[in-house]
């Protein structure tokens, strides 16, 4: 097999496993975080670190709840946009636990949460 050849299979087949893990979305809010290069106190006032991060926190950095309705608005329905108001974060973003999906308490909707 030339080296050519060899070479775009692996970076194939690379990219092909790449695409998987970031599809599986495995990855916790806090993994996802320390991936971006966010250190613990980044998020966490406290040492050690031992609460849920404030809802204030993470308007701090992602914009603010309108931000975020804006950045959701092609969702159906939008997450961030819903009868029960501006939520805390934390209601879904679990931070170093799997999120959930808030709304699916009540209603029969699937929201990929990260």
């Amino acid at each position: 097999m030339n080296r050519k050849l060899f070479t775009s299979l692996f970076v194939g087949i690379l990219a092909f496993f790449s695409c998987s893990v970031f599809a599986q979305n495995s990855a916790t809010l806090a993994e996802r975080h320390i991936q971006m290069a966010q250190n613990c106190a980044a998020c966490h006032s406290e040492n050690p670190p031992a609460q849920a991060v404030p809802t204030e926190k993470c308007q701090s950095c992602h914009g603010g709840f309108e931000a975020m309705k804006k950045k959701t608005k092609d969702c159906k329905p939008n997450p961030h946009y819903t009868h029960m108001g501006d939520q805390p974060c934390e209601e879904c973003h679990k931070g170093h636990q799997p999120s959930v999906n808030m709304c699916a308490q009540c209603h029969k909707i699937e929201l990929n949460v990260k």
